[in-house]
């Protein structure tokens, strides 16, 4: 079930803010965003509110956006990308949500974006490859034309379709799954 309580919208001071039940977000120089709990209403947060804002917190900083600038938590990588759950559970954004190990770990569990190692004393990034790389289509091709190549009912539908560079393009799909499917279509079309 979606919970509003996280979403935030930019104020004029530059404060990300969530209005619901007392939740505020604001971004600092740490990096990454803040969920915190604040204000006379933060009693009337719900558990599911909370374990909403920390799937959001921890999602976002397993994200490609954010591990391409958090430095901090590249360098607590091992060479597998898995981070000590330990590590994450001290992150200002999550502590000020809970400090519950048990609850960290099971939103973590239940989140697509990450992956939680069988002892559950780790995690990394759970990220897809849902594009295709299409060679050799010369730029001039149109765009219809390169869409063209998937569409057919046994291949998942193009999300969308772009020219890269040096007759490359990129067709993207809404899974790994559907792009490993399309790429199967596309070699059994040939």
């Amino acid at each position: 079930m979606y919970s509003p309580s996280c979403e935030a919208t930019r104020n004029g001071t530059g404060v990300d803010e969530a209005s619901a039940n007392g939740i505020v977000l604001a971004t600092e120089d740490l990096g990454y965003q803040i969920y915190e709990v604040s204000g006379e209403g933060s009693s009337t947060v719900s558990t599911e509110d909370i374990r909403e804002c920390l799937k959001k917190q921890l999602e976002f900083c397993f994200s490609r956006e954010n591990l391409s600038k958090d430095l901090y938590l590249m360098s607590q990588m091992d060479s597998d990308q898995f981070v000590p759950i330990w590590t994450i559970a001290n992150m200002e954004g999550i502590k000020k949500l809970t400090t519950d190990m048990d609850l960290i770990l099971e939103v973590l569990r239940s989140s697509p974006m990450v992956q939680v190692d069988e002892r559950g004393e780790k995690v990394r990034p759970n990220h897809k490859r849902c594009i295709i790389i299409l060679r050799e289509i010369p730029e001039t091709t149109p765009i219809e034309e390169v869409k063209a190549l998937f569409k057919n009912e046994n291949c998942p539908k193009v999300i969308s379709c772009e020219f890269a560079h040096n007759n490359n393009w990129y067709v993207t799909f809404q899974s790994d799954t559907d792009a490993q499917q399309a790429f199967i279509f596309k070699g059994r079309s040939e």
